[in-house]
């Protein structure tokens, strides 16, 4: 490996000694300056040494100086310095160490006793140099784990509504309009850019917990009795289980919205009657975009509101069932809600999904095509 090695020393004679040191070594290239100005103005055209012989007492500019100039330099990009120098005092010694010179070598000095400090200041760098690598693999796959784990996450997410959606097609786009709505809302709210990111996947899961619901009860098409709701109510608390346990941040989000999105701003909610802001934010922007959904979509048990009813069941719920904040974000982008709801609208097609294979409505083929 070639390496470059800079002398700096005002006396002609001093460099061609460190020269001839070196000669014989093929690898090694010696670019000289007679002062320290000269020495930086060399480094700035020539690149950075892999090692600097540095003479302390030079005109213009002495070592001393060029030790403080190179230390910024040398912070960002290491390579060692061995100072030279027919100074002997003990202060001098200890000035030049601790501007950052690596070690220091008496005039008139040993010709083996420098170039072994040579060679082991160069093995040093190379040390530096391989660690530095070493740093930078182990950070760049530390990144791409990172990535990796983070696209694990929001695949299980998408895994998981499908799964919910599948159990409970009768919503047909609900999950799908409920990550809009979600989206415009927080951006409304001021939501950091991450955040937002990790509810649009999270909040899909909200009613994953239906998946252990009784198809007796879940698409029931008439009223519910007291104990058949005292049943559905449980899909937050399987919800819950079916998302807890982890330390993923994505999944525990999606946990925390899957129990709290049927809580109510006034504590009458369910599963653990919270009440205002021990509500989590995240159940308090989903439950208002659920509910304006839920009611102006079609049910088994029910037809769809029209939107001005539904609008006007959220505005008198204001303080009530929703957080007034969240209420008064949502009639701010109301217009671009509707104008999702009416884009992304449920058709015909939208019928549990088992039906439409069933009813020759689609193939098996094009049921596979759809859930890649």
């Amino acid at each position: 490996m070639n390496r470059t090695v800079y002398v700096a020393d005002d006396v002609s004679i001093n460099i061609e000694l460190v020269e001839s040191v070196f000669r014989s070594d093929p690898e090694l290239t010696i670019r000289k300056a007679e002062h320290g100005k000269e020495l930086l103005e060399s480094i700035e055209l020539n690149g950075l040494p892999d090692l600097l012989i540095l003479d302390l007492m030079m005109p213009i500019m002495d070592g001393f100086d060029v030790l403080e100039k190179l230390k910024p330099i040398r912070e960002k990009n290491y390579f060692p310095i061995i100072v030279l120098s027919a100074l002997t005092d003990k202060q001098s010694i200890v000035k030049a160490l601790s501007m950052g010179a690596d070690d220091y070598v008496t005039k008139p000095f040993f010709v083996e006793e420098l170039k072994a400090r040579v060679g082991n200041m160069l093995k040093l760098k190379e040390r530096d140099e391989f660690l530095n690598s070493s740093l930078d693999v182990m950070a760049s796959n530390l990144h791409e784990k990172l990535r990796m784990l983070e696209h694990t996450q929001v695949e299980v997410i998408i895994r998981l509504g499908k799964a919910s959606e599948f159990r409970d097609d009768e919503t047909g786009r609900h999950i799908e309009r409920i990550a809009d709505y979600v989206n415009l809302l927080m951006d409304e709210l001021g939501v950091n850019r991450d955040f937002r990111m990790m509810m649009r996947y999270a909040c899909p899961m909200h009613d994953v917990g239906k998946i252990g619901i009784p198809d007796g009860v879940l698409l029931k098409p008439g009223k519910l009795t007291d104990e058949e709701f005292k049943i559905i109510k449980l899909h937050t608390i399987i919800g819950g289980k079916i998302l807890g346990g982890t330390s993923l941040p994505l999944l525990e989000l999606a946990r925390e919205i899957a129990l709290s999105h049927h809580e109510r701003w006034d504590g009458d909610g369910y599963p653990l009657g919270l009440a205002g802001k021990e509500i989590p934010q995240s159940g308090r922007i989903v439950a208002i975009t659920d509910v304006f959904d839920a009611l102006t979509s079609d049910r088994v048990y029910k037809a769809a509101w029209p939107i001005d009813k539904a609008l006007d069941y959220i505005r008198e719920q204001r303080g009530r069932q929703f957080d007034p904040e969240v209420v008064d974000a949502f009639f701010k982008i109301n217009d671009k809600v509707i104008k999702i709801k009416q884009a992304k609208t449920d058709t015909s097609t939208t019928k549990p999904f088992i039906m439409q294979i069933i009813d020759g409505d689609i193939s098996v083929e094009q049921s596979i095509e759809r859930w890649r």
